[in-house]
């Protein structure tokens, strides 16, 4: 049995790093509007994080009920099946059913591989190893995510589809490290709580305002992450054409995407150890503004100099993520934990499906001045919320 459990945490953090392996993410918003215009990339975008929504909670709930492994097994299923369809989809309907294929996949590991981890190391009494285990399966989720970058962009070269035939090669290999994860806890199979009376517990949680406040800034911070993450792309492809090297574009993308990575990464690795040193609430906030400030520079400068300082613009994902879910995870009861993380997953997600939605509804005109007055709404946005978040952390604590 202990040497199964140890199989999960010498196996996690590689499941993680192939998890994040996302050969596709240097190209796909270029592969998208490749087949479809602005408007539609962005709705297809705003169905993804919708179906992300509405899947998010009920996979927490099977989780909490069925058990991790079933939960990441069928995490790699729907992510191979998304691949699958993305590789032969040439029309909006066909990319919107992978999109919500591969929103299915995203939503069932979604609070259920850290709770996987959490789980395992109390299982081996051993709970102390949660953080830096969490810290070094962050930093390879951003060194999976570097690899798959110069990966995929040099697999698009040709054909942008490429990416994601190496994406289905990796769902496949995902599938096979799922397979040989060991359950860590025992599930009840009498007296299931269904999963409303699942979701009514969780709200209760938030009774504390500790979680209250955590669970807020959870939801902020999805929402600006996903501001640069969405749009960096154009903003490549505009600098590219401002230097007349526009065919070089998918391989200007990768490069910046894998060196963003690989900081991020270093980030991730010290994140318990910056925690720890200058708190939670401050580790939060410190990633909160950095990334405001990464929107702001998206927003007023076109340039090489700009496109420098947007490589740290996962570190902030990378500083908050493992403070942020050894500060939660623990203090939510097993029974509860991955529906309580994915009810904040599915918010933070609503709120930024919402906000694309809005953005697609007002993107008209010419392509990159709407982008960049998106991204004036994003950072004026994200002012209003850290101001929020840092008159309220003082209770917090």
């Amino acid at each position: 049995m202990n040497k199964a459990l140890q199989r999960n945490l010498r196996l996690y953090p590689w499941y993680v790093g192939l998890f994040h392996a996302y050969f596709w993410l240097p190209v796909y918003f270029l592969f998208f509007n490749s087949q479809l215009d602005l408007s539609n990339v962005l709705y297809l975008a705003s169905i993804y994080f919708a179906s992300v929504v509405i899947i998010e909670v009920p996979s927490g709930w099977f989780s909490d009920t069925f058990g991790r492994k079933k939960t990441l097994v069928t995490a790699s299923c729907f992510l191979c099946v998304a691949y699958s369809i993305f590789i032969f989809a040439n029309s909006f309907e066909q990319f919107m059913i992978a999109q919500i294929f591969l929103a299915a996949g995203i939503a069932f590991n979604s609070g259920t591989d850290t709770s996987f981890l959490l789980e395992t190391t109390q299982a081996l009494d051993n709970e102390e190893a949660y953080g830096p285990c969490e810290a070094k399966a962050m930093k390879f989720n951003f060194l999976g995510t570097a690899s798959a970058a110069v990966l995929g962009g040099l697999a698009a070269i040709p054909d942008y589809r490429g990416a994601y035939v190496l994406s289905l090669v990796g769902g496949i290999g995902l599938l096979i490290f799922t397979l040989r994860f060991k359950e860590p806890l025992q599930r009840v199979k009498e007296g299931r709580t269904n999963i409303f009376k699942q979701i009514e517990s969780c709200f209760g949680l938030l009774r504390n305002v500790r979680l209250l406040w955590l669970s807020v800034f959870a939801v902020f911070i999805i929402v600006i992450n996903h501001i640069p993450y969405e749009f960096y792309q154009p903003y490549i492809e505009e600098l590219a054409k401002k230097h007349n090297a526009i065919k070089a574009t998918p391989f200007l993308s990768s490069v910046h995407l894998t060196l963003t990575m690989l900081i991020a990464s270093w980030i991730a690795s010290r994140s318990i150890r910056i925690k720890n040193k200058i708190g939670t609430n401050t580790t939060l906030l410190s990633a909160a503004g950095l990334q405001i400030a990464m929107i702001a520079t998206m927003h007023f400068f076109m340039s090489i100099p700009a496109a420098v300082i947007t490589l740290l613009r996962s570190c902030p994902r990378a500083l908050m993520t493992a403070p942020l879910n050894v500060a939660v995870a623990p203090n939510v009861p097993a029974s509860k934990r991955a529906t309580f993380l994915s009810l904040q997953s599915l918010f933070g997600r609503l709120g930024y499906s919402l906000t694309l939605a809005s953005f697609a509804s007002a993107a008209g005109g010419g392509e990159w001045p709407a982008i960049a007055k998106m991204l004036g709404w994003g950072m004026w946005g994200g002012l209003a919320g850290f101001a929020i978040l840092l008159i309220t952390s003082r209770r917090a604590k």
